[in-house]
């Protein structure tokens, strides 16, 4: 009867109905076995209809290939589903966070003496003040002190160039114009450089000298013979590469002067004190008469002046006021007889007696 059912299913499953779910096939070529029946070549029904048997092995087996391609997809899907899982938990943040808080939840335990410390300072706050203490005083905001405001420089016009005049307790009493011929150049550096030059160089002496390999004492005859020694070829004692031998290239006495005409001399000494006067810092000591050295006297002077350092004393045959000067490290004196561009360019203040101011206008 399994038999009959199995051939009545086959028999069913023509190839029209199977073509009407699958795509349409090629038609097989008709087989050229022969049956046991006759001659004539079997066709693929009359096969499946000779070997039912055989017609449902292959169903099977084609159901059976077809089944484990979706077990197999299943897995795919399922090991997906893993991965998705091992990402969730992974939270390094929180990891984190936790000994963080843990740690904000155990706070570490202070020493013993930082805990007496602050138990002690706890106490004394709270302790009622006395009956006659004292309260600490409030902290008072100090008040700035004003700043001195910077003397800004004066500027004057050759015209309107004057020298404050003092007394000898360093309080301004009058007022001196200067001439616009001594006192009212405009200066030329080049000139001022040149000058100023020519006055450091004639102070040179120029009297270092040195000997040459001829001029020292030895003898000339050679040391020792040119090849066969091993050392270095030798001629004289008295070369200069020796110990105790000539100078080569060594100084010789010579004069440094430079020359700068007279007029041109004349000229810049007017234009480095016009310079100064048109700062305004030229000033004049009145009644300074001194009987003895006294380096206290013109300190105090000077400092009542409240003038810029350094400071230039010009004095005209004044020897007591310029032995009162030498010791101070801030002023040096001078005469004006034999005042120089340098000395002048050097200090930034000038303090003229009335005797060497008379020397300056008229010369």
């Amino acid at each position: 009867m399994a038999d009959e059912k199995d051939t009545k299913d086959l028999t069913a499953d023509t190839p029209a109905e199977a073509g009407a779910d699958k795509p349409a096939r090629a038609p097989r070529k008709a087989s050229t076995k022969k049956t046991a029946a006759g001659d004539a070549p079997a066709t693929a029904a009359d096969e499946i209809a000779a070997k039912p048997a055989a017609r449902t092995r292959r169903a099977k087996a084609e159901a059976g290939a077809a089944e484990p391609k979706a077990e197999k997809a299943e897995p795919k899907a399922e090991k997906t589903e893993p991965k998705a899982e091992k990402a969730a938990p992974r939270k390094p943040r929180a990891k984190a966070d936790k000994p963080a808080e843990a740690a904000a939840e155990v706070a570490p335990a202070r020493p013993a003496r930082k805990r007496a410390a602050a138990t002690e300072a706890t106490a004394k706050a709270e302790r009622p003040a006395r009956a006659g203490a004292r309260k600490p005083a409030e902290a008072k905001p100090r008040a700035a002190k004003p700043k001195a405001a910077a003397k800004a420089p004066v500027h004057r016009a050759p015209d309107e160039r004057v020298a404050q005049v003092f007394d000898a307790d360093g309080k301004p009493v009058d007022e001196v114009k200067l001439s616009a011929e001594r006192f009212g150049l405009a200066p030329d550096v080049n000139l001022l450089h040149l000058t100023v030059r020519a006055e450091q160089a004639a102070r040179r002496r120029g009297t270092a000298s040195t000997r040459t390999r001829g001029e020292v004492s030895g003898s000339t005859a050679k040391l020792y013979r040119q090849k066969g020694t091993g050392r270095a070829r030798a001629g004289s004692v008295k070369s200069p590469t020796r110990s105790g031998g000539g100078i080569a290239f060594g100084p010789k006495p010579r004069n440094y002067e430079i020359k700068v005409n007279r007029k041109a001399a004349r000229k810049a000494l007017a234009m480095a004190l016009s310079d100064r006067a048109e700062g305004g810092t030229i000033y004049v000591a009145r009644g300074l008469d001194l009987e003895a050295p006294s380096t206290a006297t013109v300190n105090e002077l000077l400092v009542m002046l409240d003038i810029p350092a350094p400071v230039l004393v010009v004095t005209d045959d004044e020897p007591v006021v310029a032995l009162s000067v030498r010791n101070l490290p801030y002023a040096e004196a001078g005469e004006v007889r034999s005042l120089s561009v340098e000395q002048v360019l050097r200090n930034r203040s000038l303090v003229v007696t009335e005797k060497a101011l008379s020397v300056l206008t008229g010369a």
